[in-house]
């Protein structure tokens, strides 16, 4: 079973034009998708090499397009006298202005997005590494596609080129390869030419791709798409998507069959459950996969994601599960699927291993040599490893014997596929840390960790116990936690059959069937934590959902909608259940409306839960939380227009959009968010009341200081939470600001490490480096003669820097590229040697411990005869010895007190980088608080304090 599988959302074939009127349909609570429109690809052969398609609008402002399809007249020549879009990479973007308003399906466009994907969109860039699908053309934003495939121009002697002239915009992509993971692809060239009147035409040269979609499209999924075959042609107008899909593999395209479903149903699931009744498998070797359409939260590895629109779902959707042919399955639910045999997987296991890749398994402790390594994981990065004690997890991995270190082999796997973990349950959001036991993961172990769960296999290897304290330092902690977490998820199940067709009452059985067991079985899996509710039902869109915040004391004002104006009164009942927040008993959405708004109370502090069920049972039952706080435990986080780049006395072009919440990431309501400027800028207003998303929205006017910075306050909390966006002005570096970082004396040694100190260094943006280091931390780099350097750190006064060990010369040239552009260059002396100890600047006591204490002097000091460990930097050359040690070229002197000796070892510290560690003897008759200095070729360091007996 495939888990996220985002290449797996191929959406290719040739489908019949769509229908004006959608032959979806319902069997009781399963919902039926034919099979036409696109729902599945046709195997269809790429046959557009050596041709051209023009296509021609019926009027000035483009509205509808006809096509036409002919010889190719591709263009070497424009394609070489285009200039070149530089440093264009894999599933990446560029901004192109035009020189004429170009027209497209009614909207005048000046600028466009070349996205490196073989397409052109409209209004914004559109580069993720999602599968280039008939869906994605549809829903996204406006699109220009000749060859909307997996392309990678970064590779050698691919270019993507723009030749702008008055009538007419030429772009190429000039052997540009398909993307692989090992070498280079099959290399595509083709162009797309622009005119002032609409007119766009493809020319294909050399294009072969087995994979992709063709066409325009209007975006966000507007009007009736042509799914049709360019090459048979067409005499049609067409004021929607015209497209045509290539593919050497027949599929269900889950963006489009989501997008079918919405069409005929409510925005009301969290996810959609896809099986078809056509034999048609979810992928190559896989029996299910799972793509994540809508991810906010945090804490379990996975990257955030809001797709929802593409899907056909403006609001609720999180997850699309593939479930591939119904016939796979045994008619028993608890029976084992035959291709998961091995693993013992049933019918309820694998839709619910499926379900459980929305929050699994993507996290991992770490391995300290190998940061990247994530050692719990196995297949696809997706899965528990074989040798990770998961417990029996539904998602992989297996449960583990530890027979003990006398035992060989010591392992032995005892059972699979039981349930979702404790583990599990913590990432889920249903339980908190402290009600997750320590397990292990077996390293170095005598079978692979890809290999898939299976009950009864000895293996040997080297345990390592797993805590979740660990887990949470390695991705943070799970946001929001187990206290407003969602724990109850609606489940469509949909059975796609041919088009024209009614599946048996038997497989309409069997589905039904599944989606019956299917409650029960995903709520004793969650250990009764969790639940799914798998009936179709109309929508309630209820503001509070899924959890919101209150503060103590306050009334925030709550909506409940439908999906339309209702014929007949609608009363809704609302429960609260622990006291934290009081609602009222029950409201009535009126005829002709569509939504009633009520107020809801914070009384005291803690998490409120309320159930908003309406009369008629046709509507779907809502539970939310509310989190009812003080006002010092809110937050401010900036979400928008932050680091715009200033002119002076005038309105930046974006507000600044500043979110009050928790550390939940909740939304308050109704809370007024006070802003101050420094730097002599001005604001439309100065207090705002945040809305029922919990934003609040400010226009700013910077002012003529150098820092033009806004911090942000909440009224009525003089002690609680504050937030500061920043407008860009240029980097700032003064002559002498870049120094040894450990003694802050001027210039940088090769191999150690440099700071600099200036104003607007990293434009608004803070981070701290993780090895192994990046030579650019939000959008932030420093060059030392053209070339980027490591980086430690970067806020707005300070950058930490590594500098190279083969940095030579007696100056280098040093800039800072952030969003704002770069600053000046400035001149930095090199320095060969040039000895700096780590110190506390408040109390200047040094960067020392007792060797083998893990204490610094400051919390026990050292005695005589007891060794001290100095960190430091700028100790010069290093070798690297047999003991895999790397110690300096130079003798290093330790001057405590007046005494000198010399250093035991003096080196690189171990799986650092320019950090320099020296271990030293404390000589007999000295005590107390005393000096510390190093010494190295006659040059002498900062002096610095440590604590003697």
């Amino acid at each position: 079973m495939s888990g996220k599988a985002r290449k797996l959302l191929r959406a290719q074939g040739l489908a019949a034009a769509p229908e004006a009127v959608s032959t979806n349909r319902d069997a009781g609570q399963i919902a039926i998708i034919e099979d036409g429109d696109g729902v599945v690809s046709r195997l269809n052969a790429f046959n557009l090499n050596g041709k051209s398609i023009a296509f021609l609008p019926s009027a000035i402002t483009a509205l509808r397009y006809r096509f036409q399809v002919g010889q190719g007249t591709y263009s070497p020549e424009r394609a070489a006298a285009g200039n070149p879009l530089d440093g264009l990479g894999d599933d990446d973007s560029r901004a192109v202005d035009l020189p004429f308003a170009f027209p497209f399906f009614g909207t005048s466009y000046r600028r466009l997005y070349v996205n490196s994907d073989g397409n052109l969109s409209m209004g914004k860039a559109d580069n993720p590494p999602e599968d280039r699908s008939l869906g994605r053309l549809v829903a996204g934003p406006p699109r220009i596609a000749p060859l909307f495939a997996d392309l990678d121009p970064s590779q050698p002697n691919a270019s993507v080129r723009v030749l702008a002239e008055p009538s007419r915009v030429v772009l190429s992509w000039v052997d540009v390869p398909i993307y692989q993971d090992f070498g280079v692809g099959l290399r595509q060239s083709f162009q797309i030419a622009l005119y002032p009147d609409g007119k766009i035409e493809f020319a294909y040269g050399t294009a072969t791709s087995t994979e992709a979609v063709v066409g325009i499209a209007p975006g966000s999924a507007q009007g009736e798409s042509a799914v049709l075959s360019f090459v048979e042609g067409s005499s049609a107008e067409f004021s929607a998507a015209i497209a045509e899909r290539f593919t050497q593999v027949q599929e269900v395209d889950i963006v489009t069959a989501a997008q079918k479903f919405y069409q005929t149903h409510e925005d009301a699931y969290d996810y959609l459950v896809l099986f078809n009744s056509l034999g048609i498998p979810a992928s190559d070797g896989a029996v299910a996969y799972e793509v994540t359409v809508r991810n906010n939260r945090s804490g379990y590895g996975d990257r955030a994601a809001d797709n929802g629109a593409e899907f056909g779902s403006t609001l609720r959707l999180q997850s699309v599960m593939n479930m591939g042919p119904l016939s796979q399955y045994p008619k028993d639910p608890y029976a084992v699927v035959p291709a998961r045999a091995t693993a013992g997987d049933t019918s309820m296991s694998v839709i619910a291993h499926e379900a459980g890749h929305l929050f699994l398994a993507f996290a991992s402790v770490r391995n300290p040599g190998q940061p990247t390594a994530r050692p719990m994981l196995g297949r696809q990065s997706a899965h528990w490893a074989f040798t990770f004690n998961s417990e029996a997890s539904l998602l992989e991995g297996n449960r583990i014997a530890d027979r003990g270190a006398a035992a060989s082999p010591r392992f032995l796997t005892t059972a699979t596929v039981q349930g979702y973990s404790p583990l599990d349950q913590y990432f889920m959001g249903l339980r908190a840390p402290a009600e997750v036991p320590p397990t292990f993961l077996v390293e170095n172990a005598s079978i692979s960790p890809l290999t898939g769960p299976r009950s009864g296999i000895s293996f040997s290897g080297t345990r390592r116990d797993v805590t979740v304290e660990e887990l949470i330092q390695a991705e943070g902690p799970r946001r929001p936690d187990y206290t407003v977490s969602q724990r109850k998820f609606r489940f469509a199940f949909v059975l796609i059959t041919a088009q024209g067709s009614q599946p048996t009452q038997e497989q309409l059985a069997q589905v039904d069937k599944y989606r019956d067991e299917f409650e029960k079985f995903y709520r004793s899996s969650a250990s009764d934590r969790a639940s799914a509710e798998t009936g179709l039902a109309k929508s309630l869109r209820v503001s509070l959902f899924p959890a919101v915040g209150v503060r103590v004391g306050s009334t925030t004002r709550a909506t409940i909608s439908t999906a339309s104006a209702l014929t007949v009164p609608l009363a809704i009942l609302l429960r609260t259940r622990n006291g934290m927040a009081e609602a009222p008993a029950s409201v009535t959405i009126p005829a002709g409306a569509a939504s009633i708004a009520f107020d809801i109370t914070g009384t005291r502090r803690g998490v409120e839960e309320v159930s908003v069920e309406a009369a008629d049972a046709a509507y779907e039952v809502v539970a939310t939380k509310i989190q009812v706080s003080d006002g010092n435990e809110l937050k401010l986080r900036v979400l928008s227009g932050d680091r715009q780049p200033l002119v002076t006395g005038t309105a930046l072009p974006e507000p600044v959009v500043v979110k009050v919440t928790d550390e939940n990431g909740l939304p308050y309501a109704g809370v007024t968010v006070k802003a101050t400027v420094t730097g002599g800028g001005a604001l439309a207003t100065s207090a705002v009341v945040s809305d029922s998303a919990g934003l609040a929205s400010f226009r700013w006017t910077t002012g003529p200081g150098a820092v033009n910075q806004l911090h942000f306050s909440l009224d009525g909390v003089p002690d609680g939470p504050a937030a500061l966006a920043v407008a860009l002005g240029a980097s700032q570096v003064a002559i002498g600001s870049v120094v040894n970082a450990a003694s802050f004396e001027s210039g940088i040694p090769p191999g150690g490490i440099g700071t600099i100190f200036g104003t607007n260094l990293s434009a608004g943006f803070t981070e701290e480096g993780k090895l192994p280091l990046e030579t650019e931390l939000g959008g932030v780099q420093v060059l030392l003669d053209g070339t980027p350097v490591p980086l430690f750190y970067v806020s707005e006064r300070q950058i930490n820097f590594a500098v190279p060990a083969d940095l030579s010369g007696s100056f280098t040239t040093l800039v800072i590229q952030n969003a704002a552009g770069n600053s000046l260059p400035t001149r930095v002396p090199v320095i060969g040697i040039q000895p700096g100890v780590f110190f506390d600047a408040a109390s200047g006591m040094g960067a020392i411990l007792v060797a083998g204490t893990g204490l610094t002097t400051t919390e026990r000091p050292a005695a005589p005869g007891e060794y001290l460990e100095i960190y430091a930097t700028g100790l010069g050359q290093v070798v690297r010895r047999s003991n895999g040690l790397s110690e300096t070229t130079s003798l290093v002197t330790v001057k405590i007190g007046n005494t000198f000796t010399q250093a035991a070892f003096a080196g690189l510290a171990p799986q650092f980088v320019g950090l320099y560690q020296v271990n030293v003897q404390v000589p007999a008759g000295v005590s107390g608080l005393t000096t510390l200095q190093l010494q190295v070729e006659g040059k002498a360091g900062n002096e610095v304090k440590v604590k003697l007996q």
